[in-house]
């Protein structure tokens, strides 16, 4: 045999040998990719699979909140997450340099984070910074830097201030934790229908993969809403309350409200002190609950107009009645005394409310009894929510037959507006039954909710009925005596005829009530017009006016606010309305 034959034999027999062990390598191998434990085999894939994803929440767009004429109340903006991921970094010092000063972080810091850990292994994504601005997030975005990831975080802009903020409520922003949740009034209570619907999906790291997922990640964006509330007209009540409160040397706070009676409409809501939403410091955020909803009081001579409602509907007392009134008298163990504590003869039922006597509403209440007043209450709605369409209603609190806390004492004096607690907004929905021949709507802020392209009006809805239309009418003409031939309410209103009525509430002590004096009273005015045919009714409540009265305080306050607010609603005086219905016009067919 040749050197050339051994050589070729020697070489067929390698190739044999190597080829046997590459075929025991591969099936060791394969042993390795069949046989391998689960747990371990899990743990590379999701180490492969977080490499080149994640997981993110895709946000909608919440809802916009919009007036009654289309001004905007409460509108989205953004600020940014910013995150990177390290494997997709090509120049690590050139990215520190011009991301550091961005993001908040020095440009040493920020290089480390781009590094590879001891293992040579780059971390799939870093976050840089948990929230900057819209500025910061689009000079970010010019970069155009390989691997960086700008998240939209969404937050809520308020363009009216503090005008509307107690109706509005205010939006906590989204983090990397929840999607926002909106607190008081619209944003609170209308939280699930503005917030949309978010969605969680797997999201890829590589460029071009990531393009082609736009379609899958679209969401439900939240509805917009518009509101019954007119700018226009809570301005003007904002003004009102606010020029009267700053000058007034002993008040607190107060609140206007003003609603359309026919359909429950509330057309402005203001309060004092205001609530800035734009500022969240603790001191601002007491203010953000709203007084005309959450907060309640003992009303006063204004509830009389219940009392009197009730009456008459029951038929226990018409007209003609009449009483001896001696000023005060005693009863459940307590001295029942008129305002002025003095004696006025034998009024009628109508002067009775005229000169808004304690006794005379006291002799009502005991004649009825309470078995019959209390369910008339409760038709009115006194004692529980309206039920309106913004977070934080209180139900005010009506004391019965039954409670260890009810007496005779008390029931008497629920009569007059004392024992007896309501909201601002659960008083006037009570009075405006008898503003709407008899007829209690349901209170509502929200006029229509916009979905996509569809817009869905919300329809009035009558509530309660408490009391005729009869009765109703009977009421309202007493009322409209009250402003006209009380010599002791300041109220003036040329060419139009209101009803109306003042009240003036002591103030709880822990001891009985606080004593006469400036700043120790909480004044209301309620009134509407044309008294007729009604198209606005409001309610005053000035908690400690230095005039104490509400005849006093009250009363001209809302003189003032209607002599604007009939401009500003196009409401004709009477003359020219009686006028314009001789015609064969409807001068009231407008809109408010």
């Amino acid at each position: 045999m040749n050197r050339d034959e051994t050589l070729n034999r020697r070489l067929t027999l390698l190739s044999i040998v190597l080829i046997g062990i590459s075929l025991v390598l591969l099936a060791r191998l394969l042993s390795f990719q069949f046989r391998m434990n689960p747990e371990i085999k899990q743990a590379l894939e999701n180490q492969a699979r977080n490499r080149y994803q994640q997981t993110v929440e895709v946000l909608p767009a919440r809802g916009q909140i919009f007036d009654r004429d289309g001004y905007l109340l409460a509108t989205n903006s953004f600020e940014y997450r910013i995150g990177i991921s390290p494997n997709q970094v090509v120049d690590r010092q050139d990215v520190a340099m011009k991301l550091a000063p961005l993001v908040g972080l020095s440009e040493d810091k920020l290089y480390r984070l781009l590094e590879p850990d001891a293992n040579g292994q780059f971390p799939p994504y870093v976050l840089l910074a948990s929230r900057v601005s819209a500025e910061v997030g689009q000079a970010i975005a010019d970069l155009d830097i390989d691997g960086i990831i700008i998240e939209p975080l969404p937050i809520r802009i308020y363009p009216q201030g503090s005008l509307m903020a107690q109706i509005v409520g205010i939006f906590a922003g989204a983090d990397e934790r929840h999607t926002g949740q909106g607190y008081y009034g619209v944003e609170g209570y209308y939280q699930t229908l503005l917030a949309g619907q978010s969605k969680r999906v797997t999201k890829s790291n590589i460029p071009l993969l990531e393009e082609s997922q736009t379609k899958a990640m679209r969401v439900r964006d939240g509805m917009s809403l518009i509101l019954t509330i007119d700018r226009d007209l809570q301005f003007l009540a904002q003004e009102v309350l606010t020029g009267f409160l700053e000058k007034d040397p002993t008040a607190t706070g107060g609140t206007i409200l003003i609603m359309n009676p026919r359909n429950g409409e509330i057309l402005a809501m203001a309060n004092y002190p205001p609530f800035d939403p734009n500022d969240l410091s603790e001191e601002n955020l007491k203010r953000a609950r709203n007084p005309a909803i959450a907060d309640v009081y003992e009303p006063g001579s204004v509830f009389k107009v219940l009392t009197m409602a009730i009456a008459l509907d029951l038929g226990t007392h018409d007209l003609d009645w009449s009483y001896y009134d001696p000023g005060c008298f005693e009863a459940g163990g307590v001295a029942i005394c008129n305002w002025d504590r003095t004696s006025h003869g034998n009024p009628d039922f109508a002067q009775v409310f005229i000169d808004s006597l304690n006794t005379g509403t006291a002799t009502i209440y005991k004649e009825i009894g309470p078995y019959k007043v209390y369910p008339k209450l409760r038709e009115f709605g006194i004692g529980s929510p309206t039920g309106v369409d913004l977070e934080g209603e209180s139900p005010g609190i009506l004391v019965e037959p039954g409670d260890p806390n009810w007496s005779e004492a008390q029931f008497l004096n629920n009569s007059y507006g004392q024992g007896v607690s309501v909201t601002p907004l659960q008083l006037l929905t009570a009075v405006n039954a008898i503003a709407n021949d008899g007829l209690i709507m349901q209170p509502h802020i929200v006029k229509a909710r916009i979905d996509g392209g569809q817009v869905i009006e919300t329809q009035p809805a009558a509530i309660h009925r408490p009391i005729s239309e009869e009765t109703a009418h009977k009421a309202r003409d007493i009322m409209v005596r009250v402003l006209r031939e009380s010599k002791e309410i300041e109220f003036e209103l040329p060419g139009y005829t209101v009803a109306g009525k003042t009240g003036t509430a002591e103030i709880p002590a822990p001891y009985g009530y606080e004593p006469f004096a400036p700043g120790n009273s909480i004044a209301s005015f309620i009134a509407f017009l044309p008294a007729n045919d009604p198209v606005v009714s409001i309610l005053i409540k000035l908690d400690r006016p230095y005039g104490y009265w509400g005849s006093l305080t009250a009363a001209p306050l809302g003189a003032e606010l209607l002599q604007r607010l009939v401009v500003l609603m196009e409401i004709p005086p009477d003359d020219v309305r009686y006028q314009l219905v001789a015609q064969g016009g409807s001068p009231l067919a407008r809109e408010y």
